[in-house]
C-alpha cells in the first residue's frame, strides 16, 4: 500500500508548510498545495548554502514530489523552538529572546554565498508583483529601495523565535525560504516588525497565542538590547528599511496582520514626508 501524508504522523504546521515524521532521524517538509516546486529546490539549496557557511540548520537528504505536492526530506531536529519554550516556561522570556538575539547577530557576520538573490531584488519583486498593495505604497517602497546600499551579508528573511529550534547540542535554525544577500540592516528591521505585528499561524497552541498578546513588549525589548550589545546597528538605516519590508510583507497576504500592516505603512510615509 502507497504511503500517504495521512497515514504518516504530523509533528509541526505553519503558513508554508507541513512536517511529518520520514523514517529515523528525518522528517519530510511537505510543502502547501499550490506551491511551486522551484521553493522548494530554493529552500535545499539556501540550506545547503548556509550548512557550507557554518551557520547550524537542518541537514537536507533531498527534494521530492510527494502526492503531488513538492517536499523537502530532512533531518529532524529533537527540541522545541523559542516561541513554544517561552510559552511553557515565562521566566525564560529575558534569556531566551536574548538567546534569539544574538543568534541572529551571529549570523549576520557570516558572507553569504554570491549565488543568493540580492535582498534589493527580492524585496522589489515582492512589491512590484503584488496587485493587493496599494500602488502609492509600492511607489514609496521602490523608490526607498533606490536609495538604500547593498550588501553581503547572510540575511534569513524571516527570523522570530518561532524559526529558531532549541536541540540538545544547542540552537537551529530553521525555515530559510526568505534568505537573500544583503544589509542586516534589512534583516534586522524585518524581524523586529515581526515582533510588532506578527500573528501565530493557524492552529497554534493557545499559549503561544496567549504569549503574543501579553508578552511582546518585553520580548521586544530584550530582542532589540541584546542584538544592540552583540551588533552594531546602523538605526538610520533600520528606519529607511522599515518602509520596503512592510510594503513587502503585504505580498505575503496574511489576512490577520494586513490592516496593523496598512496602519503601519501609512504611518511610516507620514513620519518621513
Amino acid at each position: 500500500m502507497a504511503t500517504t501524508a495521512a497515514s504518516r504522523k504530523r509533528i509541526a504546521q505553519g503558513r508554508e508548510a507541513e512536517i511529518f515524521e520520514y523514517g529515523e532521524g528525518r522528517v519530510l517538509r511537505l510543502y502547501r498545495d499550490g506551491t511551486s516546486p522551484a521553493t522548494a529546490e530554493y529552500q535545499a539549496t539556501v540550506l545547503r548554502a548556509a550548512a557550507a557557511a557554518g551557520v547550524r540548520v537542518p541537514t537536507v537528504y533531498g527534494v521530492e514530489t510527494f502526492e503531488g505536492r513538492p517536499a523537502i526530506v530532512m533531518e529532524r531536529i529533537v527540541g522545541d523552538d523559542i516561541l513554544e519554550l517561552i510559552a511553557r516556561n515565562p521566566w525564560r522570556i529575558w534569556s531566551l529572546t536574548s538567546l534569539c538575539a544574538r543568534l541572529q547577530a551571529t549570523l549576520h557576520d557570516v558572507t553569504a554565498p554570491s549565488s543568493l538573490p540580492s535582498t534589493l531584488d527580492s524585496h522589489r519583486r515582492r512589491i512590484s508583483g503584488n496587485a493587493d498593495a496599494p500602488a502609492e505604497y509600492a511607489a514609496a517602497a521602490l523608490a526607498r529601495l533606490d536609495t538604500l546600499p547593498d550588501g553581503d551579508r547572510l540575511l534569513h528573511g524571516d527570523f522570530h523565535p518561532a524559526n529558531v529550534m532549541l536541540a540538545a547540542a544547542g540552537p537551529v535554525i530553521i525555515d530559510w525560504g526568505n534568505t537573500t544577500r544583503g544589509s542586516p540592516e534589512a534583516d534586522f528591521a524585518r524581524s523586529d516588525m515581526m515582533l510588532h505585528l506578527g500573528e501565530p499561524p493557524e492552529g497554534a497552541p493557545w499559549l503561544i497565542r496567549f504569549g503574543a498578546r501579553f508578552a511582546r513588549t518585553l520580548m521586544i525589548g530584550t530582542y532589540n538590547k541584546a542584538y544592540r550589545k552583540a551588533r552594531a546597528v546602523d538605526q538610520s538605516l533600520v528606519r529607511s528599511w522599515q518602509l520596503p519590508v512592510a510594503v513587502s510583507r503585504l505580498s505575503e497576504g496574511i489576512a490577520p496582520e494586513r490592516s496593523k500592516l496598512l496602519k503601519l505603512i501609512s504611518e511610516l510615509i507620514a513620519r518621513d514626508a
